[in-house]
């Protein structure tokens, strides 16, 4: 069997090394939690079974989502994958150990330079001791003054290479005893830091001995995105501008450098079967016997979802993106290679630019609070492939405040608030003339509630307004509410709300006045709840 080791890296590193093996990364698909990655890589076969070890894998990988390919070459047939994340790999030494390493280079040069100079002071010891002695003294011809000098010439010489012998015999020593404690270094940091890193282990059998690209695509769960919203609007005669962005996140641990890109609005995450409905029991609840209890299982049936054949792609000068509509979930197709390093948030990628026409008018709710609000309606919302997001309110060119746009309420509109309008003042106050106290009638009481709104436009142009308030719901047969007065405004009986819509004209105030009468038992007057 043939073992490769393949530098599989997702994104081009410099600093990597595993950037010498030609891998280049095909595409990333980003979805709203996970990321699909694509890469490709070139490998030699052998004829036979071979396996081959695919490095530099991101974090979190889904072991089921692996998919390896060799294109349409039937002569390769991949037999199995097996996820690693705990692979050992000691192609790359940390930057201690590599300094380590210089260190003890310069250690065993300085040792050679040392041991050279020791073994010529110890060549010169040779030549002064031992039986070369009498070959310096033959020529002195038995001369006692000669002699004398010769032996002065020795003591002399000898002393100082010997002290010069010692010294050096020191300084190699101290050398040895360092490279022993650098080694030792060396060993315990290869010990403690083993390089562990994702690999995916391939096994492919091949008809034949070949060199062929090999294709890897797999998804993470550390990536994805949420849509954020830029809402700009100059004034309520003009359309209203839509910047609809991505908030990314990644941290695979790779660096995605200059990939092809794009979202999509799909999670994986999530389950893709439709659940199945039980029964529905009712039940009193007793001391003795507590509730009735459902043991039926939960189970499920599967969604077939069938699509139309036809693409639908939106393409807008103004937009970063290409929109593709045409599965289940949008997709937008980043036009220009992207960057996006690893262990980064807050990476904002603009999607799309859109005018939008919008309906804009004003509404309040006195009872609960005393501002007046802006607020865009858009009616062909649906055609903006909008996701529940946050968005950045621009009024005016002035930042207003934070809202959130949702499209989870199925509506005619998509409502988007732009904040509160100060010049635009509403008050709701109890009328104390058309208040009464409580009167008793027999075994029951009586009382009147009477509410006055005033609405006033500060502004120099009319506006579209909507005030709402409500009428109290009865539950309790013994309790009645008679002679209401709401002074035209719209009653929803079911949920008690009263509308009002109406122009207001500069400088115009107006008043509403809301009215009712509640009746209930006088032995109840303790046991009201909602007064």
């Amino acid at each position: 069997m043939k073992i490769q080791k393949l530098a599989f890296l997702i994104v081009f590193a410099s600093s990597s090394a595993f950037a010498n093996n030609n891998v280049t990364l095909n595409k990333v698909t980003l979805f709203l939690q996970g990321a699909e990655l694509q890469g490709q890589s070139t490998v030699s076969l052998t004829k036979g079974e071979n396996e081959i070890l695919l490095t530099g894998i991101a974090n979190g990988v889904k072991a089921n989502s692996i998919n390896v390919g060799f294109g349409n070459d039937a002569n390769v047939k991949v037999l199995s994958t097996l996820f690693n994340d705990n692979y050992i790999d000691d192609s790359e030494e940390s930057q201690e150990i590599q300094s380590l390493l210089e260190e003890l280079q310069k250690l065993q040069e300085k040792h050679d330079t040392v041991e050279i100079e020791l073994k010529a002071v110890s060549e010169q010891v040779t030549l002064l001791q031992g039986n070369r002695l009498d070959l310096l003294v033959k020529g002195a011809n038995d001369d006692l003054n000669g002699m004398q000098s010769a032996l002065d010439f020795i003591k002399t010489n000898l002393v100082t290479v010997l002290n010069e012998q010692n010294k050096l015999q020191k300084q190699l020593d101290e050398i040895d005893e360092q490279i022993l404690q650098c080694q030792d270094k060396i060993d315990k940091q290869k010990a403690s830091a083993k390089n562990t890193t994702n690999a995916i282990t391939v096994k492919v059998y091949s008809n034949k001995d070949i060199t062929l690209p090999v294709t890897l695509s797999y998804v993470t769960n550390k990536a994805g995105w949420a849509p954020i919203y830029d809402v700009r609007v100059a004034d309520i005669n003009s359309p209203l501008q839509l910047a609809y962005k991505a908030d990314i996140y990644q941290n695979t641990g790779l660096d995605w450098q200059n990939v092809d890109f794009s979202l999509s609005t799909s999670n994986p995450s999530e389950g893709v079967i439709a659940p199945d409905l039980v029964p529905w029991y009712i039940d009193i609840y007793t001391q003795k016997g507590g509730l009735l209890k459902n043991d039926g299982n939960m189970s499920a049936k599967k969604l077939t979802v069938a699509l139309e054949d036809a693409d639908v792609y939106i393409d807008d000068n103004n937009d970063n993106a290409l929109t593709n509509t045409s599965d289940i979930n949008t997709r937008f197709e980043v036009k220009l290679p992207y960057t996006i390093k690893s262990n980064s948030n807050n990476n904002i990628l603009t999607l799309q630019n859109k005018e939008v026409e919008a309906k804009y008018h004003y509404i309040a709710i006195p009872k609960l609070d005393s501002s007046v609000y802006l607020q865009a309606q858009i009616v062909d919302w649906d055609r903006l492939n909008l996701l529940p997001g946050k968005s950045t309110v621009f009024f005016n060119g002035n930042y207003i405040g934070e809202s959130f746009i949702t499209t989870k309420d199925l509506k005619e509109t998509l409502d988007i608030s732009l904040g509160k309008d100060k010049n635009i003042f509403i008050a709701r106050n109890r009328n104390v003339n058309e208040t009464s106290k409580p009167s008793l009638f027999g075994n029951d009481i009586s009382q009147k509630y009477a509410y006055t709104i005033d609405v006033k436009n500060a502004k120099t142009l009319p506006i579209d307004i909507v005030v709402y308030d409500q009428l109290p719901i009865i539950v309790n047969k013994s309790v009645s509410l008679d002679d209401a007065r709401y002074d035209g405004a719209t009653y929803n009986k079911e949920t008690g709300e009263l509308i009002w819509e109406f122009k207001l004209n500069p400088s115009e105030n107006k008043n509403l006045n809301l009215s009712f009468k509640l009746t209930y038992p006088k032995d109840k007057v303790n046991d009201i709840i909602g007064l």
